[in-house]
């Protein structure tokens, strides 16, 4: 049965209140990104320790490491080209130590997905998808052999944004254990409809589902509520009771109401149980076992 969940920044970077809030609206699934200010990744033991009691005690289950592995440059550039969410910018060379550490974040929370980019978006995607694709090919069986599932994210900023582009890595990787995060917010903000075009393209490799909705397919379109964008989601939850989808549906909102995040998870939160109902799609919400 599909699970919401969220991207505990996109409440709070104090990670305590997220998870407060997460248990009034009755989210169990998180995902760890940005905690106080710090990607997860570089975050020490001791405070990953902390992390990890908090989580423990509030029953809930970390469904994805939302790791910034790839999440650079090809080349030798070193300014971000879109948002890191507190993850510092470092060579494609220095983003295999980000996977290892990432891989035993996993272990340690009991998380089924590392999440993966295909490296900040150039002028032409296709002219470097081959090497993307044996870097991921690498990437993918270093993953497999650690028991895990490696989610590819499709990132308007990133060479692999759309469901189409996201197709031609999947048909190029065997394994399974590389899937997509599919993100409809991501493939709008890039001008391509995501519901039912781009879908279409992926809906056989679905590891995890992220939920912002777009002001308008164009590029570089702002976020709102979800349920009051561009992007057709009634559509799309129906699409995944149709195909079955069992995973998590997480809020990535990007979006905020004067300033802050809070109430504008609180709203899509809201926003997106009533479209799940329309939708015939049930939300497991129990509490993770002790």
């Amino acid at each position: 049965m599909p699970r919401l969940g969220v991207i505990t920044d996109e409440i709070s970077e104090d990670f305590d209140h997220a998870l407060a809030v997460c248990q009034e609206l009755g989210i169990r699934d998180i995902e760890l990104r940005s905690i106080w200010g710090k990607s997860i990744v570089d975050h020490d033991d001791a405070t990953v320790s902390r992390i990890e009691q908090a989580v423990h005690a509030g029953g809930f289950r970390v469904n994805c490491i939302a790791s910034p592995f790839l999440k650079c440059h090809l080349n030798d550039e070193s300014a971000a080209a879109g948002n890191t969410h507190s993850a510092s910018e470092k060579s494609k060379e220095e983003h295999w130590a980000i996977l290892d550490r990432s891989l035993e974040l996993a272990n340690q929370f009991d998380s089924p997905i590392v999440r993966v980019f295909s490296f900040w978006r150039v002028a032409d995607p296709v002219s470097v998808r081959d090497e993307i694709l044996d870097i991921l090919s690498v990437a993918t069986e270093h993953v497999s052999a650690a028991g895990k599932l490696l989610g590819l994210e499709n990132e308007y900023a990133c060479n692999v944004a759309t469901g189409e582009e996201s197709r031609w890595i999947l048909d190029h990787i065997s394994n399974h254990a590389l899937g997509l995060i599919w993100d409809p917010g991501n493939e709008a903000a890039l001008g391509s409809n995501p519901f039912p075009g781009g879908y279409e393209h992926v809906k056989d490799r679905i590891h995890h589902v992220h939920l912002k909705d777009a002001v308008a397919i164009e590029l570089n379109t702002g976020f709102t509520r979800m349920g009051d964008g561009a992007i057709d989601y009634l559509g799309q939850f129906r699409a995944l009771v149709r195909d079955r989808y069992e995973g998590v549906l997480s809020l990535e909102t990007h979006y905020k109401v004067d300033g802050d995040p809070e109430p504008a998870t609180r709203a899509c939160a809201a926003s997106t149980r009533d479209l799940a109902r329309k939708a015939g799609l049930v939300f497991d919400d129990r509490r993770q076992p002790a």
